[in-house]
């Protein structure tokens, strides 16, 4: 159990420490695509209802002018930056996603690292290196925990342990001390929260505030009360009363220090070639395959059978957001040829007489042999049957974009340009995406973010 591990000293010691520095090239370098995915997302998200909800909440609520909302005029305080960067990176389901834990690391962990960063000027270096190590500290304390056990429960894991990532990051960012870091874990514990009513929101707005927004808030949260003084327990993840016995049956806490500076947890995390949700990647690389492949008409398709472990079935199974409805995506490939930005986002569209005729061609199927790889193998089997009997069928278990066969950095800048280019202008974002190239070098992140306010 967590209380002979001591996980609290040795995360915080290594939060603090040089050792989480000194990042491999190939980490380096992944994370620093990372970081250019995640503006994209938040630069695009913030033109839907999740992202504009957010930055007006946030622009009422004014605040110290010390950190940006990307794709705004506004800025505000720490906290409040955080929330609005996160939900906006969240709002259009193209964030990236960690697979091992199913969970959207990105959306967090860089809206609240930018929070802390921009205020106290911290370089392109030490914003990269904040960043991955909040990567490592959300997904290995998820790791830790039963899941499973909790998804029983109504339980969100992501959002309970997003938080510990966000005050990583941060307390990285605002040099604190091992015991202030300690604290700051115990204070983001006391705030952890989420629970799967989000599924119940047809406007993607409590899902954004659950996955993202409130753990990167209250994990800058927690960092900034440690930094003013707030003591807390040294041990949140050790004792009688710990976190992990509070969220879990089956706890396994040797889950979160195991390897700690050798194996990083950002190697382990995709990027989405489609702007559309993770459940969808296969099943649209599979579709497009096919009808390039094969040469394969559209109006000449009777009926697309789609495969894919249960629970992916489940999540875009005639969703009420189009991104997220395996149905209407492959309406709207049929018809347009393509899946982007617009037609993946058209709550319009999915009433659309043409898209209704389309989707009643499209059978999703729950695949025990793919359920029992999930989620480390993110796969579907797409079939397409033809008017005149023809059938084509492909498996993709090689998904573009996964962590076992990552995009390049070519293709992550095209599709940050294709998201970014419409709202901040070609010239913002060429300048943005060069910056980020050098990040390393960067002296001053505010020089970064200064190409995102409009």
């Amino acid at each position: 159990m967590a209380e002979n591990l001591n996980v609290t000293e040795q995360l915080s010691q290594y939060i603090v420490g040089e050792r989480a520095s000194r990042l491999p090239h190939e980490v380096l370098e992944r994370t620093k695509i990372h970081i250019l995915d995640t503006f994209g997302a938040m630069v695009s998200g913030s033109r839907l209802t999740p992202g504009k909800v957010a930055i007006d909440f946030v622009r009422a609520e004014g605040g110290r002018r010390e950190a940006s909302i990307v794709a705004t005029e506004v800025q505000t305080s720490p906290m409040l930056a955080a929330l609005a960067n996160a939900m906006t990176a969240h709002a259009d389901e193209t964030d990236d996603a960690h697979f091992p834990t199913v969970t959207h690391p990105g959306s967090i962990v860089l809206p609240a690292a930018l929070a802390v960063a921009e205020r106290a000027h911290c370089s392109g270096r030490d914003v990269i290196v904040a960043v991955a190590l909040g990567y490592d500290v959300m997904c290995r304390i998820n790791k830790g925990l039963d899941r499973g056990w909790m998804g029983k429960r109504g339980l969100h894991a992501g959002s309970l342990c997003g938080v510990f990532g966000a005050a990583a990051a941060a307390a990285r960012l605002l040099s604190l001390s091992a015991q202030h870091v300690r604290y700051a874990l115990a204070l983001a514990g006391t705030q952890a929260s989420g629970i799967n009513t989000w599924r119940q929101d047809p406007h993607h707005i409590d899902k954004a505030l659950c996955f993202s927004g409130a753990p990167a808030r209250n994990g800058v949260g927690a960092a900034l009360m440690a930094q003013a003084g707030f003591t807390a327990t040294s041990t949140v993840f050790e004792g009688e009363e710990n976190f992990f016995r509070a969220f879990s049956d089956e706890a396994h806490p040797e889950e979160v220090t195991g390897e700690l500076g050798s194996r990083y947890e950002i190697l382990d995390t995709s990027i989405k070639k489609y702007p559309a949700g993770q459940p969808m990647q296969a099943t649209l690389e599979g579709y497009f395959r096919l009808v390039e492949t094969q040469g394969l008409d559209p109006r000449q398709i009777q009926k697309i059978i789609v495969r894919l472990p249960d629970t992916q079935a489940r999540t875009i199974n005639d969703r009420h957001m189009p991104d997220v409805n395996c149905q209407y995506l492959l309406a709207v490939a049929m018809l347009d040829g393509r899946v982007d930005f617009q037609n993946s986002h058209d709550f319009e569209r999915m009433h659309d007489p043409e898209v209704l005729r389309l989707k009643q061609r499209v059978e999703l199927v729950a695949d025990p042999e793919l359920t029992k790889k999930f989620p480390a193998v993110r796969s579907a089997i797409v079939e397409t049957v033809m008017v005149d009997g023809r059938r084509f069928d492909i498996l993709v278990d090689r998904l573009p974009g996964a962590p076992y066969n990552p995009l390049s950095l070519q293709e992550v800048e095209r599709k940050f340009y294709s998201l970014s280019a419409p709202v901040l202008g070609e010239e913002r974002s060429r300048l943005a995406l060069e910056t980020t190239r050098q990040l390393e070098n960067l002296p001053d992140i505010a020089s970064l973010t200064a190409f995102f306010r409009i």
